[in-house]
């Protein structure tokens, strides 16, 4: 038998095992599976915006009408403006962020993580993707089109 019983009250007890530390393998568990809920959320993003010459260049590349207003009051003639955009490397994809702060994923664009090969690509400001519900979220920047 090797192993040593004690004896308390006429009862043998039987030598307590020596376990592991669970500790550590449950917070590195959980760590990851924080990291791969959250994704995006608390990174910072720079938002773009691309100005166009034409309004068929911009509906190249974004295949929507709305996404493609005219603004007129630069003085120098119709400057055609897509909409402010931040480049999403998880989705490879671009992500345009509406003044109100909500975001949506363009699907049918031509755009790439550097802009647009058509019009002249410019960051206008930045994008702070929140916690969980979207707190957090928020829009720096300039105006645009």
């Amino acid at each position: 038998m090797g192993e040593e019983q004690r004896v308390i009250n006429d009862t043998a007890i039987p030598p307590r095992r020596e376990r592991g530390n669970a500790t550590g393998p449950v917070l590195i568990v959980t760590s990851v599976a924080c990291l791969v809920v959250l994704g995006n959320h608390g990174r910072q993003f720079d938002v773009r915006q691309t100005a166009y010459p034409s309004r068929e260049e911009c509906l190249k590349d974004w295949g929507d009408d709305g996404s493609c207003p005219p603004n007129t009051g630069s003085g120098h003639g119709s400057v055609y403006y897509g909409p402010r955009y931040y480049w999403d490397p998880d989705r490879g994809r671009p992500v345009v962020v509406d003044t109100n702060g909500s975001e949506r994923v363009a699907t049918s664009t031509r755009v790439g993580p550097l802009g647009s090969a058509s019009g002249r690509t410019v960051t206008v400001g930045n994008f702070a993707r929140g916690g969980f519900g979207g707190i957090g979220r928020g829009f720096n920047g300039g105006r645009g089109g």
